[in-house]
């Protein structure tokens, strides 16, 4: 006999809907359930095991009532309930990262062995999209996993392969966050570059300007790379953050969308960014600090705080998109 016939079989009732024959017990208390109590059948526990537990509870911010304090304390709250099978997440999303580089660089390697620039250039190009596959998958499962968790469900391990679908549009918006990410790229290394050239008196318009570029590069004092540097991340942070923060909400846009299309998410990323970039950079930054320090501490700590950011990064834009649509 099935599980689903189970109530039926023995003619029991719910107790919590008398007039619904049981269709499966709760595997926590050992009560009746039927489909409405276990939603049609998405849950195995009944409904006041899932309150005991904060299952089934609904992310209770948005981006009228968030802040960086709250944000971390629903976020804790749910990670503390499923820590562990995040962590099994984090450990595959992480496996995923280091495969997708290593065949990377075994194909750039095969390419190179060749002594063809054509088929070099091919393989590396190759490389780079298997590479983004593989930590693709990697990467819109844990979110998927840790969307599931901040809306009241338990994190299941199947979920991690669960956004195969969602492949192709992940890299067209990849590349899409690519062009966007561009213009600043450009602006920080011309306007560092432009400093570097004033301050050592290198005239562009010399035939010779290269080798002039590169004798001045190793003869250049401190001070000189530390003006560039300076400039190039004042220009980093704006207005290159005002454009490039939204893009931090890419993967979880992309996995709570049934049909995501790579321009509509990062219209969707930056209506939810709009005026709460602030709040994003002090989320990010904390989130972090957390996984630097878990890092530090030993390999091992730094699992669960690689889910930890994950479940951050995921909580930031479901607060920033509930409501996103009345800016």
């Amino acid at each position: 006999m099935s599980e689903s016939d189970f109530g039926r079989g023995r003619g029991a009732m719910c107790p919590l809907h008398p007039d619904h024959l049981a269709q499966r017990t709760c595997t926590r208390c050992g009560n009746f359930m039927c489909d409405a109590c276990s939603e049609g059948g998405t849950h195995v526990h009944c409904p006041t095991c899932r309150e005991r537990e904060g299952l089934g509870q609904a992310f209770p911010l948005d981006r009228h009532n968030w802040s960086i304090g709250g944000l971390l304390e629903v976020c804790w709250e749910r990670f503390k309930r499923e820590w562990v099978m995040l962590s099994v997440g984090a450990i595959l999303f992480f496996a995923a990262a280091m495969v997708g580089s290593f065949v990377s660089q075994i194909l750039s390697f095969i390419g190179g062995l060749s002594g063809s620039t054509t088929v070099t250039v091919l393989m590396v190009i190759v490389g780079t999209v298997v590479s983004w596959v593989i930590q693709g998958m990697g990467t819109l499962g844990i979110t998927r996993m840790c969307l599931d968790v901040l809306q009241g469900q338990r994190a299941d391990l199947g979920r991690m392969f669960s956004q195969f679908s969602k492949l192709v549009p992940y890299l067209l918006t990849l590349l899409l966050s690519f062009a966007v990410m561009l213009p600043v790229i450009i602006l920080c290394f011309g306007a560092a570059l432009a400093v570097f050239l004033g301050m050592t008196g290198i005239p562009l318009d010399v035939g010779n300007s290269a080798a002039a570029v590169e004798a001045a590069m190793s003869n250049a004092p401190t001070h000189v790379y530390v003006v560039m540097f300076v400039v190039g991340i004042g220009l980093y942070i704006f207005p290159g953050l005002w454009l490039v923060m939204p893009l931090v909400l890419m993967q979880p846009a992309l996995v709570d969308a049934e049909n995501p299309g790579p321009v509509e998410t990062l219209k969707r990323c930056f209506a939810a960014a709009q005026g709460q970039r602030m709040g994003m950079l002090g989320t990010m930054f904390i989130g972090a600090v957390i996984f630097i320090v878990g890092i530090f501490l030993c390999c091992l700590p730094g699992i669960p705080a690689l889910a930890f950011f994950q479940l951050l990064l995921a909580g930031l834009y479901l607060s920033l998109s509930k409501g996103a649509e009345e800016v």
